[in-house]
């Protein structure tokens, strides 16, 4: 799947800022047909009129854990477009809290966001998938989604859980249909501060680990360029991506050094 094809229909989710913006804006130059979705109807709006050509976008507004609405939106995109190309499964959400100050509707609700939100937009797909002969998820995961960090437990779990099912999917649809996981480390977004505390409330401040995270577009870039050569996985990011090499070779040195990077993890109290 080439970046420069046009006529090709991609739906992503989580459009209305961070990467799932930017990557509205990279695919759309190139052509590229697009549906956005995000919970509000204002915001997909206002990136659609920042487009290049915003005639060829279609505003597809929902909570991804609405699940029941997802064939539906299928259906939707088809009498729109006639077709579905790619899906990039990029809705989410973050948290920031230890688990023993966190309450269960939170790590429901991550689950519910991250995990099953992504299953049932991709189950609804599949079958068109299917009936095409081709197609491609490409699934935004996180470094997190590899290995775990203190508060970050129930963002963590639910982006582990994105690997055991796409992974599997993609080998159960091989070779026709591709699944790419998407790995990032720290990208500038406002993910941070719209990351779920232990009460279900917005942190609303950005962590500057996050501030300082690899730029928006560049991370597009990266991700768009993964997609057209069809990889499998992709991880990026900064000094983050150690994690990774030492979560496969040497996992307690990975404990070790995560504690040791206290200022990384350990929450302010005023933040809260």
């Amino acid at each position: 799947m080439k970046t420069g094809q046009t006529g090709k229909v991609m739906w992503i989710t989580g459009a209305s800022s961070g990467i799932g913006e930017a990557l509205a804006k990279w695919y759309n130059k190139r052509g590229w047909r697009l549906v956005l979705t995000a919970r509000r109807k204002d915001a997909l709006e206002d990136v659609v009129n920042g487009l290049e050509r915003p005639e060829n976008t279609l505003i597809l507004p929902m909570d991804v854990s609405e699940f029941e609405r997802y064939p539906e939106s299928v259906d939707t995109v088809l009498n729109h477009f006639g077709r579905i190309d790619c899906c990039i499964l990029n809705a989410g959400i973050s948290h920031r809290s230890y688990i023993r100050e966190t309450r269960f509707e939170v790590f429901k609700k991550l689950i519910d966001v991250n995990y099953l939100g992504t299953v049932a937009h991709a189950h609804a797909v599949l079958p068109e998938f299917r009936r095409a002969g081709s197609g491609h998820f490409v699934v935004i995961s996180s470094m997190m989604g590899k290995f775990s960090s203190p508060g970050r437990a129930g963002y963590c779990g639910s982006k582990h859980a994105l690997h055991g099912f796409f992974d599997g999917l993609r080998m159960e649809e091989y070779p026709n249909i591709k699944v790419t996981l998407v790995c990032p480390g720290f990208v500038s977004t406002s993910v941070s501060a719209n990351a779920l505390t232990g009460d279900g409330k917005p942190r609303g401040t950005v962590d500057r680990t996050t501030e300082k995270g690899v730029p928006v577009d560049k991370a597009a870039e990266i991700i768009a360029r993964a997609v057209s050569k069809g990889k499998r996985e992709i991880a990026f990011g900064g000094i983050e991506k150690t994690g990774l090499w030492l979560k496969r070779f040497f996992p307690s040195m990975l404990d070790k050094v995560v504690l040791s990077s206290k200022k990384n993890w350990e929450f302010d109290r005023e933040e809260k």
